[in-house]
């Protein structure tokens, strides 16, 4: 830990001088302290941090100004990627819980809170947990491109289109779906990947939105279902048959004569339909509405299934699942990996497995972090989860391995993370 960056933001200065005191006990030295949001902003713009300990409280527009600045430096490119941050507030549990979500919704994955209290031992706890989730971090950066830190040099748009247009740099990985009963393996979900040819792996939030701008989300959609159909070619010949979802736009599956492609592609493998799963990523624009509606009824009525996904983050998630033929919700990983710490959001998980078991879908929760959600995922009546916490996303080959055992156990040493 003695390498570890940290940013202590905060109007106290005698809140400040006790928490370095604890941090230099604990053998952690690179410390910097800002007494003003302004201050904190430009210290970040020129020098990286790994942890931003902020006062909730802050006397100049609120801690909730900082994490605003540091989202639209990432947006902006001045930033590679968010830092951890813990919120320290003496304030009540509902305002604590509040910052704790903006932050989630801001981009910074690894979010703590704590009363300006803590002792020794409880910043030795936390630290713990700081270098679990750098190792995490570290690993991310290994499989998938993810910079641990600030400071990284963001790719270009340029880079990225370069990326996009190179023959071989698209492919796949498949997060495993996980019953949580029993750990069994039960499905997969595809993820688009992106290489660039000198620089390693593009984010997909970095390169997605490019793919957008460019007009390629089809091309894109395509490409994905290529490398799914060849990884249930795969499956097929080792005598397994899991189901495997397609993330996919409302305006991609609005497209003319979608349907038809996919069906046409698919049935050439002699699979059955159920195999392949339709997710739908965003909310339906009115103009589409319709379309998008059509082609929904018709993948339904041709026997593939259909997702709706990152239930609870759109306001018209509920007319969406009242109107379109789902056969599975997907809970958003945003309340299901943050439910242990936010008593709302703990009341929508539950309600939500609830209404989809009304409605005789399967729920399946995304972000899956730890032994103590899956506990409490079960304890709701949830059957199927996705996360972290049970399986990274991998390459199609280490999927099509572990999908041969079945049941396959959860691996309890992350589980236990």
């Amino acid at each position: 830990m003695e390498n570890l960056n940290v940013m202590v933001v905060s109007g106290s200065s005698r809140e400040n001088d006790r928490f370095q005191r604890m941090l230099f006990r604990a053998g952690i030295h690179n410390i910097r302290r800002c007494g003003h949001i302004r201050e904190a902003e430009q210290q970040l713009l020129r020098e990286p941090v790994d942890l931003l300990v902020c006062d909730i409280q802050m006397p100049d527009g609120g801690g909730a100004e900082l994490i605003a600045k540091v989202h639209a430096g990432v947006r902006r490119g001045e930033l590679a990627d968010t830092p951890m941050l813990l919120w320290q507030s003496a304030a009540g549990k509902l305002l604590q819980e509040s910052h704790v979500r903006l932050a989630r919704e801001a981009g910074f994955n690894y979010v703590w809170v704590t009363h300006p209290a803590m002792d020794d031992g409880e910043c030795s706890q936390f630290l713990r947990q700081v270098e679990l989730a750098r190792e995490a971090m570290a690993e991310a950066a290994r499989v998938n491109g993810v910079p641990g830190r600030l400071g990284t040099r963001p790719f270009s748009e340029q880079e990225v289109i370069e990326a996009l247009c190179s023959k071989g740099n698209i492919s796949i990985d498949l997060q495993p779906q996980v019953r949580l009963r029993d750990g069994a393996v039960v499905g997969a979900e595809a993820l688009a990947r992106c290489m660039h040819p000198t620089r390693g792996n593009i984010r997909p939030s970095v390169f997605l939105p490019v793919v957008s701008k460019l007009g390629l989300d089809l091309l894109l959609f395509f490409h994905v279902l290529s490398g799914v159909i060849a990884t249930q070619q795969a499956l097929n010949e080792e005598g397994v048959r899991l189901p495997i979802s397609i993330n996919a736009s409302a305006a991609t599956l609005a497209s003319p004569n979608l349907v038809r492609e996919i069906t046409m592609r698919w049935d050439k493998t002699k699979l059955a339909r159920s195999l392949l799963v339709i997710e739908l990523t965003e909310n339906i624009e009115p103009e589409i509405g319709l379309d998008l509606m059509v082609a929904l009824n018709q993948l339904r009525a041709n026997g593939f299934d259909i997702a709706c996904d990152d239930y609870g983050i759109g306001i018209s998630s509920l007319k969406m699942l009242s109107a379109m033929p789902f056969s599975s919700l997907k809970l958003d990983q945003l309340f299901v990996a943050s439910m242990l710490e936010s008593s709302r959001h703990y009341e929508i998980v539950r309600s939500s497995i609830l209404l989809g078991k009304e409605l005789n879908l399967q729920v399946i929760a995304e972000g899956v972090e730890s032994a103590r959600h899956v506990k409490a995922l079960r304890e709701m009546g949830c059957e199927t989860g996705q996360g972290f916490g049970l399986y990274r996303p991998m390459a199609p080959s280490r999927y099509i391995e572990l999908a041969r055992r079945a049941p396959v156990e959860c691996d309890e040493r992350s589980l236990d993370s």
